[in-house]
């Protein structure tokens, strides 16, 4: 139905003054265009919605922390199987797993990035294991990860200025705000292509 077609046309009253016939289009005039420029507001707000790009992560607790690595690098996770110590290694590298009749290097996070050296994770129930044609390592974790829609609003990046380890500023990439959760956002492609991991496929 058309605006305005149900309404009827009403007498002019004998003392009401004259109508100007030019008047009723110059306030429909400036209701179209109040009218365009709400829808055009409308129209902004919904594009700018979509050029907000998000990308999921995988979100993982090691030493009380939450870590964060972008889902694709996610190979799969799979039950703590054995693992075989290694001769002269770090202590963040806790030794060798085979993982699918796959050998991987099994990586304590916390510990390397400088957590309690004398705690052991005793709560250690998975592998998060890293999907790397060329470098085959896995992560020790407690508890099956959890996946993680962020803009990149949410990410809040990290100065070099702000950092005390040399270690923070080469591989910690910022720091994801949900809700009151602050997890840290890591690169751990830089960590394992560096030469302190030696396996390889």
């Amino acid at each position: 139905m058309a605006l305005g077609s149900n309404l009827t046309k009403k007498e002019p009253e004998e003392n009401s003054p004259p109508v100007d016939p030019h008047s009723e289009s110059k306030e429909s005039d400036s209701i179209e265009t109040i009218e365009r420029q709400d829808d055009s507001k409308v129209q902004n707000e919904s594009v700018d919605e979509e050029s907000v790009s998000y990308e999921q992560f995988c979100v993982f607790k090691a030493g009380g922390e939450e870590y964060a690595i972008p889902i694709n690098l996610v190979k799969e996770v799979v039950p703590y199987p054995a693992v075989s110590k290694i001769p002269q290694m770090p202590l963040y590298i806790k030794g060798m797993s085979n993982v699918r009749g796959n050998i991987f290097g099994v990586m304590d996070l916390n510990l390397f990035f400088g957590g309690d050296k004398q705690s052991k994770n005793l709560d250690v129930k998975y592998l998060l294991v890293i999907d790397h044609e060329k470098y085959h390592m896995a992560i020790e974790i407690p508890e099956v990860p959890d996946t993680l829609m962020a803009s990149e609003n949410m990410i809040e990046k990290l100065s070099s200025t702000r950092l005390k380890s040399k270690i923070g500023q080469k591989y910690l990439k910022g720091i994801i705000k949900k809700d009151r959760r602050m997890i840290i956002l890591f690169d751990i492609l830089g960590i394992i292509s560096s030469e302190k991991f030696t396996v390889a496929g």
